[in-house]
């Protein structure tokens, strides 16, 4: 028997969802340069990696900016005053950061306030998408949108690394806050129609609140626990990112084109999962994804020189994707309840970032304490505990 058609897309909705994603992948612009830029002003790749856990904070907050998209309407839009007013706020916060002083308070000040305008305009985007989705055309969305990610990610790559070995930093980071322009552009786009709600639908605790209670029981329960065990990797990243440039003595240049030799085999891992695996159920998903992290993982243990940095960077971002996208698909499909799509949706996403964070600055600690390789092997074998949450789930097909 045929399977039913896809539904089709909504297409402002899915060119909102390229160009947010495309231009998240493009910061890769400055994802070189920064923590270089941080390195050279004397920090430790500890004090860095407390940075990005404090700066990478207002991602884990994606619950917040859901219930105040779900919740508190802009002359009756939900959705695309917020994807404008993000844009702006990402653009200003780069601006200031390339131009005004370099003092550690004004760093963590601009990067934290550019994050809230990424996050923002990430979780309505989102919101966009859960409401749009049945369980034939979710992992469309999704591969659309993170295909175009790593598509931007691998022109990123490049060029940050080349920018960061030729050009100034103030530079590099003005080049960054003219990308959200893109998703600006985008939300202008979009048509919406104003909605005339009751006040209940104007209280803004209410669907946060009504997420909270969702995540404290059933399969969310069990999807959250799963969801920071699947996060361990982050780790080591720092470390490892210092190990390429301090150990290896890797250029910028090709620190910048490791990342797009990973973006690329991100594109191929999309591919394949939006062509072959899609059809898998969700709990069998989740299993192949939680095994093939733990490959990619040990992976890590082969880079040793420039040859194998090339070849396990590309199988990297093709295992990387193959194991994210089960677990967005898997969150989309949970998230399906009546008037807090964006809420509940964010709220799983906000988890799956706080615990990155939390598993960036605790492994910047402990890699002061035990090293870069007992790190990498510790992330690896803890991941693998995501098997039991995974068994835990009830309501999805496995």
């Amino acid at each position: 028997m045929k399977s039913p058609p896809t539904p089709p897309l909504d297409r402002s909705i899915a060119l909102l969802a390229c160009l947010v994603y495309f231009v998240q992948g493009t910061l890769g612009l400055a994802g070189i340069a920064l923590p270089l830029f941080l390195r050279g002003k004397g920090w430790s790749i500890s004090e860095i990696a407390t940075f990005a856990f404090l700066v990478g904070l207002p991602w884990s907050l994606k619950l917040l900016y859901g219930a105040l998209s779900d919740g508190i309407p802009i002359r009756g839009l939900r959705r695309k005053p917020y994807v404008i007013l993000a844009s702006v706020l990402s653009v200003v916060s780069w601006a200031a950061f390339a131009w005004l002083p370099h003092e550690k308070g004004f760093l963590y000040l601009f990067a934290v306030t550019a994050n809230i305008g990424f996050a923002l305009t990430d979780v309505v985007t989102d919101a966009l998408m859960v409401e749009n989705s049945t369980d034939s055309n979710a992992q469309v969305y999704q591969s659309l949108a993170w295909g175009f990610r790593s598509f931007g990610a691998v022109l990123g790559g490049v060029s940050g690394g080349w920018l960061a070995g030729h050009l100034p930093y103030r530079w590099i980071f003005a080049v960054t806050a003219a990308l959200p322009i893109m998703t600006l552009a985008g939300g202008l786009w979009i048509h919406e129609t104003p909605e005339k709600r009751g006040e209940e639908r104007l209280q803004f605790l209410k669907p946060l609140l009504q997420s909270l209670g969702l995540l404290l029981r059933g399969d969310l329960k069990w999807f959250s626990f799963l969801l920071i065990a699947s996060s361990l990797s982050a780790s080591f990243s720092t470390p490892f990112f210092f190990f390429l440039k301090e150990g290896l003595n890797f250029s910028e240049t090709f620190l910048g084109s490791l990342a797009s030799l990973t973006w690329l085999g991100a594109i191929l891992g999309c591919f394949v999962y939006g062509r072959l695996l899609r059809n898998l159920s969700v709990k069998r998903m989740l299993r192949w994804a939680i095994g093939l992290n733990f490959i990619n993982v040990l992976t890590t243990y082969l880079v040793t020189n420039w040859w194998s940095a090339v070849a396990l960077s590309f199988l990297g971002g093709i295992l990387g994707y193959l194991s994210l996208l089960p677990f967005l698909t898997a969150a989309a499909v949970l998230s399906r309840r009546e008037g807090i799509e964006g809420s509940l949706f964010a709220l799983l996403m906000s988890v799956n970032n706080l615990a990155q964070l939390v598993w960036t600055f605790i492994g910047g600690k402990f890699f002061d304490i035990i090293g870069l390789a007992p790190l990498v092997f510790l992330s690896a074998v803890i991941g693998l505990s995501g098997l039991f949450f995974v068994a835990r789930l009830k309501t999805v097909g496995g």
